[in-house]
C-alpha cells in the first residue's frame, strides 16, 4: 500500500509531465527575419546554372531621370505683334520666314485714330502750358494775400492732371513711332526684338482691330529655344535648377542637343501628379522647331554614383531588393533604395557600397529560396 506522502509526490510528478506535453512550440522565423538569414547552394543545384553575379559599379554622370518634352519659343525673345489702334493693313513690308532686326517695319496700316492721337498729343501740351502759367500766378497772387489754399490747391492738382494727360498721349505716340507735329494718316508697326517672322495672320486690305485676340505676326529669335517637360512626382528629388540635360528628336536618330534648366514650377499638377520643368537649349542651326516632341534626359554631374542592371531589382517587393553575394558564397536578401531605371540601369540611392556583388540574372529563383529556408 501506498503511503500518503508518496501518493501526493506521484500525482505532482504527473502533472508536471502533463503540462510539459502540452507547451505550444516555439514559432518559427518570420519571412523578414528568414530573408536576412544568408542561404548557401550546394554544389550541383540546378540554381546554380541560371546565376550572373555582376559587382556594384560607380559611374560618373550616372542618368538620373529621362522624360518627354516639347520644344517651344524663348518668350524672352519672342514679339506677338499686335495693333494698338483700329485700321486696315494697306501693306506688308515682312514675308513669312524672313529675319528682321530691332525697329524693322513690319506692316502699315491706315487709320483715322492716327490723327485723333495726334491732336489729342497737341491738346495735352496746351493744357499743360496753360496750367503751368496758372500755377505761377495763383503762388504769386498767394503770396500777395489774394487768394485762399484752396485755391492754390486747385492750381496744383489741375498741373498735375496735365502732366498726366502729356504722358498718356505721348506714350499712345511711341508705340506706334509717332509724332504729334507730323501729320499722318497711317501707321507703321515695328520689330521690337530680333528674330524670324514665324507666323503670320495678317493680309493687305485686312481690317485690324486694336482689341483682337490673334496677334498680327509672331517673331521669335530661334537661336535659342525652351524645351518644357513635366517629372513625375517621385522623381523631383532627383532634379533641380541648372542641371545639365540633353534632348533627342527622332527627325536626327544619334544627335544629342545640349541645355540646361532654368526653371521648376512651384506647383504639383494635381492630375498628372507631374512638376512643370523649362530647358533653354541653344539652336543656332535651326534644327529644333517649336511644337516637336522631345526626349529629356537629365543627368546629375554631382560625382560618381553607384549603378545596377535593372535587372537585379526584385521590383515585385516593397521595398525593393536585390540578392547580396556574400565572401563566402552565399545569398541573402538586401533592401535598396532606388532610382528611376534608364538604359537598363538604375541608380543606387542606399542598401549597396562599391564592391558589393548582386545577382543580376537568377535572382527571383533565389529569393523563394532564401525565404523557404
Amino acid at each position: 500500500m501506498i503511503s500518503s506522502p508518496l501518493r501526493a509526490a506521484l500525482v505532482a510528478a504527473a502533472i508536471a509531465a502533463a503540462g510539459c506535453s502540452h507547451k505550444d512550440p516555439a514559432p518559427s522565423a518570420t519571412p523578414e527575419a528568414r530573408s536576412a538569414e544568408p542561404a548557401k547552394l550546394v554544389a550541383g543545384s540546378p540554381h546554380l546554372g541560371y546565376l550572373k553575379i555582376e559587382p556594384v559599379a560607380e559611374a560618373g554622370n550616372a542618368p538620373a531621370v529621362v522624360l518627354t518634352g516639347k520644344v517651344s519659343f524663348d518668350e524672352n525673345h519672342t514679339q506677338r505683334v499686335s495693333s494698338p489702334v483700329d485700321g486696315r493693313a494697306i501693306k506688308m513690308l515682312v514675308e513669312l520666314g524672313e529675319k528682321v532686326k530691332v525697329g524693322q517695319a513690319l506692316v502699315e496700316l491706315s487709320s483715322p485714330n492716327v490723327g485723333q492721337l495726334q491732336g489729342d498729343m497737341q491738346k495735352a501740351q496746351q493744357d499743360l502750358a496753360l496750367s503751368e502759367k496758372a500755377l505761377v500766378r495763383v503762388h504769386k497772387l498767394k503770396e500777395d494775400g489774394a487768394v485762399s489754399d484752396k485755391e492754390v490747391a486747385q492750381a496744383e492738382a489741375d498741373n498735375r492732371k496735365a502732366r498726366a494727360d502729356v504722358a498718356s498721349a505721348s506714350a499712345r505716340l511711341r508705340s506706334l513711332n509717332l509724332a504729334a507735329a507730323d501729320p499722318a494718316a497711317g501707321v507703321s508697326l515695328r520689330a521690337q526684338v530680333a528674330g524670324t517672322v514665324v507666323d503670320r495672320s495678317v493680309l493687305v486690305g485686312q481690317e485690324v482691330r486694336a482689341d483682337a485676340a490673334v496677334p498680327l505676326l509672331t517673331i521669335s529669335d530661334l537661336d535659342v529655344v525652351w524645351v518644357a517637360g513635366d517629372v513625375y512626382e517621385q522623381d523631383i528629388p532627383l532634379v533641380h535648377e541648372g542641371m545639365k540635360v540633353s534632348v533627342s528628336v527622332a527627325a536626327y536618330p544619334g544627335v544629342e542637343f545640349a541645355g540646361t534648366i532654368t526653371h521648376m514650377s512651384e506647383l504639383l499638377d494635381p492630375v498628372s501628379r507631374t512638376v512643370k520643368l523649362r530647358c533653354v537649349v541653344p539652336n543656332p542651326d535651326g534644327r529644333l522647331k517649336p511644337e516637336m516632341f522631345v526626349k529629356i534626359q537629365l543627368r546629375d554631374e554631382g560625382g560618381k554614383k553607384l549603378v545596377i542592371p535593372s535587372r537585379a531589382v526584385l521590383s515585385e517587393t516593397q521595398p525593393p531588393r536585390v540578392v547580396l553575394v556574400g565572401a563566402d558564397g552565399s545569398f541573402s536578401l538586401r533592401k535598396v533604395e532606388i532610382g528611376p531605371e534608364v538604359g537598363g540601369r538604375v541608380r543606387v540611392l542606399s542598401g549597396l557600397a562599391p564592391g558589393d556583388k548582386v545577382v543580376t540574372s537568377g535572382a527571383i529563383f533565389l529569393r523563394q529560396e532564401i525565404e523557404d529556408q
